[in-house]
């Protein structure tokens, strides 16, 4: 275990059966991943380091934050966890064909979560040990209602963690979207997706956390045959944030199509990392990344596909495209390919780069302002992964929260630089 690195303050929490007391005993024997461990090698948790803060057990009032209203925009029910504790208030009047269970109930339900879960990751043993209730929704037909997770929390001592899995049934169709916006000390969401056969999920993420929070999260994921998954992430906000999938293709005809972008200025840190194990063949992946870095940011974007032996006929595409807008700013990326088959269809690549001094040129040579042909320029690279969300309404909130951070960041369509 790192020496001077934050440890949670456990002394309080009442752990209780199988699976959350073996999550414990795991943290407890692994801690916070240092250096020396190579999937963590790009995002150093020092940041964490001298900060006593203690996990929050109790529901706390819910701040103001974006959350709601964003709800409210895209017409969705809204499902508000504080403080890494679920409202049952908001679990109230769901939409027809999602139920809701509580996971400290349901040993089933938190053997599925830890199958679900990164392996051997700090998230998925802490947050699952000392979680606060969690939440399990099960999902079956068409939900015509989207719904929004709303990750809030003012207390700059706690840590959330947060669990829920979602089930959705076979052939189940639901629209849902993740809104991360809080002031606590370290956010720690562990999510878990499983899809049945022919399971359908549109799903948006947007993490805009407050300018001294840490955010860690993990997402499992698994689908069955035929089952899609679309999923965007969007890393805004936070000190240093760290978004990790894992995806495993389960069933023949399976689709992944994972896009993200990583916004980042100041000294911001933001890692995008997942890892797609393509267990059965006839299943395809796709993912898009982009990424935007001014003053003395960084960025890391680490994918792997791992294709199985048996796996054969498998398309797996990974591509990240960095944009620099300081000198001092900093990406690493490292897309990975693990082939074990010998029919299959797999790529991946990397760049990084600043804006197009000769596009920059010609706009201003048109009368231009520069902060304005600068904001086009950005908005031209970060179009192509926006437009892959085919549901309107998430594409939208995906769009305001860019659209607000070039705005801080002193760019904009306007024509006006802000401060």
């Amino acid at each position: 275990m790192p020496a001077l690195m934050m440890q949670p303050d456990l002394s309080n929490v009442v752990v209780s059966g199988p699976v959350r007391t073996a999550a414990l005993r795991a943290w407890q024997q692994q801690g916070w991943p240092g250096p020396r461990v190579e999937s963590w090698r790009f995002t150093k948790l020092d940041r964490l380091a001298a900060r006593e803060i203690t996990p929050a057990s109790s529901l706390s009032t819910a701040t103001a934050g974006d959350g709601l209203a964003m709800a409210a925009g895209m017409g969705a029910h809204a499902i508000q966890i504080v403080n890494g504790v679920i409202d049952p208030a908001s679990l109230e009047g769901l939409p027809a064909g999602v139920t809701a269970g509580n996971l400290s109930d349901d040993q089933g339900a938190q053997d599925a979560m830890m199958a679900l879960a990164p392996p051997n990751h700090p998230v998925s043993n802490l947050s699952m040990a000392v979680m606060s209730g969690g939440l399990v929704l099960d999902v079956v037909g068409e939900v015509a209602r989207p719904l929004m997770l709303i990750f809030e929390g003012d207390n700059a001592g706690l840590s959330a963690h947060p669990v829920v899995l979602i089930r959705l049934a076979p052939a189940a169709r639901m629209v849902m979207a993740e809104w991360h916006q809080s002031a606590v000390a370290l956010s720690a969401p562990l999510i878990g997706l499983d899809l049945a056969a022919k399971a359908s999920l549109d799903f948006v993420k947007i993490q805009s956390e407050g300018s001294t929070t840490s955010h860690l999260a993990a997402t499992g994921v698994s689908l069955a045959g035929e089952a899609r998954l679309t999923g965007f992430s969007l890393s805004v906000g936070g000190e240093m944030a760290r978004l990790e999938t894992h995806v495993t293709m389960a069933g023949e005809g399976a689709d992944c199509q994972l896009s993200a972008i990583y916004l980042g200025r100041g000294r911001q840190h933001h890692d995008i990392t997942t890892v797609l194990n393509h267990d059965i063949g006839h299943c395809t992946s796709d993912q898009v990344i982009r990424g935007v870095l001014d003053d003395r940011a960084r960025g890391v974007y680490q994918g792997k596909v791992r294709v199985a032996e048996d796996a054969q006929k498998t398309d797996g595409q990974q591509m990240s495209r960095a944009l620099l807008l300081s000198r001092k700013a900093e990406v690493d990326a490292k897309p990975e390919l693990e082939i074990y088959a010998d029919d299959v269809v797999c790529a991946h690549g990397a760049t990084v780069g600043e804006l197009d001094a000769t596009q920059l040129f010609y706009l201003t040579s048109r009368g231009i302002p520069e902060a304005k042909a600068r904001a086009m320029l950005i908005e031209a690279f970060l179009i192509d992964a926006i437009d892959s969300v085919e549901i309107d309404n998430l594409a939208q909130i995906l769009r305001e929260t860019a659209t607000r951070w070039m705005a801080q960041t002193g760019l904009t369509t306007d024509g006006n630089q802000h401060g």
